[in-house]
């Protein structure tokens, strides 16, 4: 047969498979735009369409790209990237990655490892020039490693970075580390002892820049786009911060809660190993199928199997490795992790093995999309052990409903209420707000925002979810948690629970400055100015050397009007850090007004 027409006749074989597969693949995509689920999806519920939840959430724009056998796809951009010039999100637009960063960051580090230019065991100190960590009675017991940083055991404080807004003057690395003019956050110092717990920290990525910065002596964008961006194929991505003017009409604009652009259309981030990656999801998507690939021994375009390993392989923690968040769905693995810039958020997650997963971008701070855009990808492409099938409601007589109202204990200073409205029953977590618990059968209820089934048993609820099962006994009605006693204006009762929970368990989480910190800002949007001011005085009386406590009182006392407490405990703060520039811009406005 003449060439020619062997080759038509093989193009007119493989067409009609071509085309049966793009029909297919088209097919999916419509499936997962139509499907969008909640966590429990109730029979007979309707799913949504991504553009219907965009609406009902405030979300101008999303970008999605799903992954499936190793590869991508399909990658879509949906709405706008900006509300006010209305031009479209494509699958190309830039967004902010937010903390995705930081496992880019971490393979950047991992790389330089396995040239011979860092060791995971080494202390930092080591190896940085430009600015040094401050020892204290914390690192002579154990030094800072660079394993630490990379899986957030380092004890470092500084959990995330606000960036810079358009026209604002942006620091250096080691003034964003020292708390130093003009940055604005907090200086990043051990306050926990290395290697003993984990503990989020944006600081501690950011020492991981420098370090990167120093060993190399250059710029961290460079060294990350010459070590793990340009091999993988990134193409649509950089660290560059400020964005570079070339690519400003490839990004998108961030977006507030309420739906306005942030003043600027978006922040700057020196912090770029934490914060600062300008990127898609079809570049996070490669990123994350060469972890895969190395996993499977089947790529080492940038590091080895071991190193790969390492990322996601739990640490010190049970659920964080040097780089990714680590999430188990009954017998399956996944990795991944979210990010959070002014006006974007981001959501990566893969299966650990077999080569499938999702990623989506958002240019909003409303991030309940997010998740039901990735359901709808692990329905329509069956996620090993993912989505939960769906429920079969009940009907309950109000007596059985009656029957578990109460109060039950989940830990030291954690209460579940229950009470029944109407034929409801619903459930509310100290501080939180109200759920629908629905029954399944007379003993077990499932949330609606959440795989968690409540089965009740007598005198305790026990709250099962795919890997873990919490048993709480009911309350006495004279027995009350310390957070309870806050809430309900018996502070001095709270306050004196807090320091015996303090001195029994000196470490516990609900002793945690920053616990106590979250809670008097909680108490403080609420309106509770004195319990909100007891709280952080007890938290300057636990944690005496730290500038924040004071800076946080001091906010409390201005805003209650007690001008003279407020100026005492700014200059505290002041002294305890004289970099505190919030310190330094509130006193003068308070000094100003006398």
């Amino acid at each position: 047969m003449h060439r020619s027409r062997a080759l038509a006749a093989l193009l007119t074989l493989l067409l009609p498979a071509v085309a049966l597969a793009q029909s297919s693949a088209q097919a999916s995509i419509q499936r997962v735009e139509r499907g969008l689920i909640p966590p429990v999806l109730v029979k007979g519920d309707p799913s949504w369409t991504i553009e219907e939840r965009m609406k009902h959430h405030n979300v101008p724009g999303v970008s999605v790209a799903v992954i499936e056998n190793f590869k991508v796809a399909w990658a879509k951009g949906y709405g706008v990237k900006d509300v006010e010039t209305k031009e479209p999100v494509t699958a190309r637009t830039l967004f902010q990655a937010g903390s995705i960063s930081k496992p880019v960051a971490a393979m950047t580090a991992l790389k330089k490892v396995e040239e011979g230019k860092l060791r995971l065991d080494e202390e930092i100190n080591a190896k940085l020039t430009s600015w040094k960590l401050p020892d204290n009675e914390l690192t002579a017991k154990r030094k800072v490693t660079l394993a630490n940083l990379l899986s957030h055991t380092a004890g470092l404080t500084v959990h995330g970075f606000p960036g810079y807004a358009s026209g604002e003057k942006v620091p250096s690395l080691p003034e964003i580390l020292d708390g130093k003019a003009p940055a604005n956050t907090p200086a990043v110092r051990v306050d926990l002892e290395p290697g003993t717990r984990f503990r989020y920290s944006g600081g501690g990525t950011t020492v991981t820049q420098l370090i990167l910065e120093d060993v190399e002596k250059q710029p961290f964008d460079e060294i990350a786009r010459k070590s793990v961006i340009g091999p993988i194929g990134m193409t649509d991505s950089t660290y560059s911060q400020p964005l570079p003017e070339p690519l400003r009409k490839q990004a998108a604009s961030g977006h507030l809660r309420d739906g306005s652009i942030v003043p600027g259309k978006y922040h700057t981030y020196p912090e770029m190993a934490a914060a600062g990656l300008w990127t898609t999801p079809t570049d996070l998507a490669k990123f994350a199928i060469e972890v895969q690939l190395t996993l499977a021994g089947r790529s080492k375009k940038v590091i080895s199997k071991e190193a790969a390993e390492k990322m996601v392989t739990p640490y010190i923690s049970d659920d964080v490795g040097m780089g990714f968040f680590v999430e188990k769905h009954g017998k399956a693995t996944y990795f991944g992790h979210n990010g959070a810039d002014q006006g974007f958020l981001s959501m990566l997650l893969v299966h650990r093995d077999k080569g499938y997963g999702a990623v989506v971008m958002v240019n909003s701070m409303n991030p309940q999309i997010m998740s039901e855009i990735v359901r709808a990808v692990a329905r329509e492409y069956k996620w090993e052990e993912y989505v939960s099938d769906p429920v079969t409601p009940v009907t309950l007589a109000p007596e059985v409903l009656d029957a578990y109202a109460g109060r039950y204990r989940v830990d030291v200073d954690t209460a579940v209420t229950i009470a029944r409205e109407g034929g409801r029953l619903l459930g509310a977590q100290t501080g939180g707000g109200k759920v629908e618990l629905i029954p399944i059968s007379e003993t077990t209820f499932v949330r609606r925002d959440a795989d968690r089934r409540y089965v009740f048993e007598r005198g305790a609820i026990v709250m099962r979810d795919k890997n873990s099962e919490v048993r709480a006994p009911r309350l006495g009605d004279d027995e009350h948690l310390p957070i309870e006693l806050v809430m309900s204006g018996k502070v001095d009762e709270a306050v004196a629970a807090y320091k015996r929970m303090k001195k029994e368990d000196p470490g516990s989480r609900y002793v945690d400055e920053g616990r106590f910190n979250a809670l008097g800002y909680q108490l403080l949007g609420a309106g509770k100015q004195a319990e909100a001011i007891a709280i952080f005085r007890l938290n300057t009386e636990l944690y005496p050397a730290s500038a924040n406590t004071y800076d946080s009182l001091g906010e409390a006392y201005m805003e209650s009007g007690d001008k003279e407490k407020a100026i005492a405990n700014y200059e505290k703060s002041l002294e305890l850090n004289p970099q505190n520039p919030n310190a330094v811009k509130t006193l003068e406005k308070l000094r100003g007004e006398e």
